[in-house]
C-alpha cells in the first residue's frame, strides 16, 4: 500500500488530551498482569495492536495468538526492534534470519495482520520475503476500517496525528503515550503494552508485554522472559 501524504500545519492533540480516556484493565490473573501468562480472552471481534518488538517476545507471542484468535493484527513497526538496522546495517543478515521467524507467527492460522514498517526494518527484505497471503506489508501509514469504527496505522505518533481516525496506532518511542483527545478520538501507542480494540463496542483492554521486552528493546544484557 501506498504511503499516505499528511496535510501540513493540521494542529495536534495536546499531552493532556491524549491522556484522559480510560483503558480497561480486567485481569484477575497476577500472571497476566505482570506479562508472564496471555491472557484467555475471546478476541475474534477485536484488533490487537502491538509494536517494536525485540525477537525474544515472539514465543510469547505466539501463545497470545493462540489463545486470543483476534480477528485482525496491526503491528506499527520495528518487527526485530533488538536488531537495530538504522544505527547498526551490518546485521541485516541477522534481521533477515529473524523475520522469517517473524512472519512464520501469521502462518500458524492465517491471521489476518496489517504490518506497518518501521525505521528499524528492511523494506526489500519484507517485500521480498514469502508469507501469508492475509498479511499486508506496509511501507508507510495508512487508514482503514473494522466494524463500527475506523483506524488509522503509522510507525510514529506524527504519522497518525496530522489526519487522525477513530482510533490512531503508532509506536516508535513514549512521547506520546497512550489516550484520547476531547473528541473521542484514541490514540494507542504500542510500546506501552499490547492492546485489543473491540470493532463493535470500541473498548480497549491493555495487555502487558511479557518481562524483558524493554531490555530487550534498549539493548540491555539482562534479558528474561
Amino acid at each position: 500500500m501506498a504511503t499516505l501524504h499528511i496535510p501540513p500545519n493540521i494542529p495536534k492533540p495536546t499531552l493532556q488530551e491524549i491522556r484522559e480516556c480510560p483503558i480497561i484493565k480486567h485481569f484477575d490473573d497476577l500472571g497476566i498482569w505482570f506479562g508472564i501468562n496471555p491472557p484467555c480472552i475471546d478476541a475474534r471481534e477485536m484488533v490487537l495492536h502491538l509494536s517494536d518488538t525485540p525477537y525474544t517476545i515472539y514465543p510469547y507471542l505466539r501463545r497470545a495468538l493462540r489463545r486470543l484468535h483476534p480477528a485482525w493484527i496491526v503491528h506499527t513497526g520495528d518487527f526485530v526492534d533488538n536488531v537495530k538496522l538504522e544505527k547498526r546495517p551490518g546485521m541485516l543478515d541477522l534481521y533477515q534470519k529473524r523475520i522469517k521467524d517473524f512472519l512464520s507467527i501469521f502462518e500458524e492460522e492465517d491471521y489476518g495482520a496489517i504490518l506497518v514498517t518501521g525505521n528499524h526494518d528492511h523494506v526489500p527484505t519484507l517485500l521480498e520475503e514469502q508469507h501469508s497471503e492475509s498479511v499486508q506489508v506496509w511501507t508507510g501509514p495508512g487508514r482503514f476500517s473494522l466494524g463500527q469504527f475506523s483506524f488509522r496505522a503509522g510507525h510514529t505518533y506524527d504519522d497518525v496525528s496530522g489526519d487522525p481516525a477513530q482510533y490512531n496506532l503508532y509506536g516508535h518511542n513514549l512521547e506520546y503515550t497512550s489516550g484520547c483527545t476531547e473528541e473521542g478520538r484514541m490514540y494507542l501507542n504500542g510500546l506501552q503494552s499490547m492492546y485489543l480494540i473491540h470493532i463493535y463496542t470500541g473498548e480497549v483492554i491493555s495487555i502487558p508485554y511479557p518481562p524483558g521486552t524493554d531490555n530487550a528493546r534498549l539493548q540491555r544484557k539482562k534479558v528474561s522472559l
